[in-house]
């Protein structure tokens, strides 16, 4: 799933919110002048009649309907203006964001044919109809502009104040958001660093309560973590003190069967305590990686000098190049020769180690392992422990190292063989962290 901030969803929302808001109210602005150019209009059309039947008051008529006669000339109007409403008697001109009512002039009568004329006793001129007289001419409609003000001011303000609400409350959330990504760099912080430090509370709201819930529960995380310190060390100072004096008796005794029984379970004793630091510091997390490259052949044969068992059992096959691997020398090293340990247990033929540019597998006869004991991400996870079975850390210890360098481990049973392979696929892992 891809990754995604809270701020930058908040930020996308408000951002689509803002646009959505004021493409509405430009809408509705341009939706509000074509109201106001039509009412305009109707309020020529009813300049114009009153003008046609002869109010007499015209000028209190014409300026109560917000209009008023125009000395504008037609002509440049109809040229230079832009034509906003029409009908078949006049047009609504705007000019120099003014509104005009330029009437059209009326069209000529047809002309009679022939058949229609009068007889000559009905005062014919030159032929044809005598010519109106001037009362019977109708006077050229008058010309007229808008004076009432179109004003947007209201719906201008609430877009203001709309769009100011909108980018206040954004700045709230904003600031409350970057408030708990702070608090995200704290913990990652106290999580980077051995020590504790409170986290400050600034604030009383859920934010302040959340550190303040933080801080207590990393205060107890930390002193049982100082506890499980103090405990570890003083039971490793305690059980090595009677160990080394376990080895030194040992020495003495006249029995040298005995005394060679008694050196390998005293070693056996100081391999576990090794054992038990080591997976102490991994379950904790508190393994800091120091990764280098090194030749594996290298870290093959250091492992196998590590190995308190005999070791001529073991034959690595010839390799055509000695791949490069980017580890942590001892530790890897620990990881191999726990595995080639338990190989050797529980097998009495030789144990074959195979070298790859991608993986290295080490390979013994044996039984195949029972299905409760492949879970190699439990330490002490067999049903049954007995004298011969040890504590099951061994596997554990090292699928425990591997994984943290970002590599795999994995088991097959094929022909009565048992193959541990480490499969060299670095994954995305922060080996300078003890994260």
């Amino acid at each position: 799933m891809r990754k995604t901030s809270i701020v930058t969803l908040i930020s996308i929302f408000f951002a689509l919110t803002l646009v959505v808001i004021n493409i509405a109210f430009v809408i509705e602005y341009k939706r509000q002048i074509s109201d106001q150019e039509f009412f305009t209009f109707r309020r020529f059309l009813l300049a114009m009649k009153m003008l046609h039947d002869n109010v007499t008051d015209r000028e209190a008529i014409l300026t109560k309907l917000g209009v008023r006669i125009s000395n504008k000339n037609k002509n440049v109007l109809l040229e230079q203006g832009e034509k906003l409403l029409e009908d078949p008697f006049a047009d609504m001109i705007l000019y120099e964001h003014k509104l005009y009512f330029v009437p059209k002039k009326p069209p000529h009568p047809p002309l009679p044919d022939d058949r229609m004329k009068p007889p000559p006793e009905f005062g014919l001129f030159d032929g044809g109809f005598a010519p109106p007289s001037p009362k019977m001419r109708r006077e050229e409609p008058p010309l007229l502009e808008n004076v009432e003000e179109i004003s947007f001011y209201r719906l201008c303000v609430l877009g203001g104040v709309t769009n100011a609400l909108l980018v206040l409350f954004f700045g709230i959330v904003l600031r409350k958001l970057l408030r708990l990504s702070n608090l995200k760099s704290a913990i990652r912080a106290f999580g980077n660093t051995k020590k504790f430090q409170a986290i400050g509370v600034d604030s009383q709201d859920e934010l302040g309560e959340i550190a303040s819930e933080f801080n207590l529960a990393m205060e107890k995380i930390h002193l049982l973590k100082e506890a499980r310190t103090l405990f570890l060390r003083n039971i490793l100072h305690e059980l090595k003190t009677p160990i080394m004096k376990g080895k030194i008796l040992s020495n003495s005794l006249a029995d040298v069967k005995h005394q060679a029984q008694m050196e390998r379970i005293f070693e056996r004793l100081e391999t576990l305590l090794g054992e038990m630091v080591k997976v102490e510091k991994l379950s904790s997390n508190e393994w800091v990686l120091e990764a280098k490259e090194y030749r594996l052949v290298d870290v093959l044969d250091h492992a196998i000098d590590l190995l308190l068992s005999d070791t001529k059992r073991i034959h690595i096959l010839p390799q055509e190049m000695a791949p490069l691997v980017s580890v942590d020398f001892e530790l890897f090293a620990t990881a191999i020769k726990n595995i080639l340990d338990n190989a050797l247990k529980h097998s009495s033929e030789e144990v074959e180690v195979d070298i790859g540019i991608e993986s290295m597998s080490i390979c013994s006869f044996g039984e195949k392992i029972p299905d409760e004991r492949l879970d190699f991400s439990r330490a002490f996870n067999r049903a049954v422990e007995g004298s011969s079975s040890g504590l099951g850390l061994g596997l554990y210890i090292a699928n425990a190292i591997i994984a943290k360098h970002g590599f795999e481990l994995s088991y097959l049973h094929v022909e009565g063989q048992n193959h541990f392979t480490i499969h060299f696929i670095e994954k995305e892992v922060e080996k300078n962290s003890p994260r």
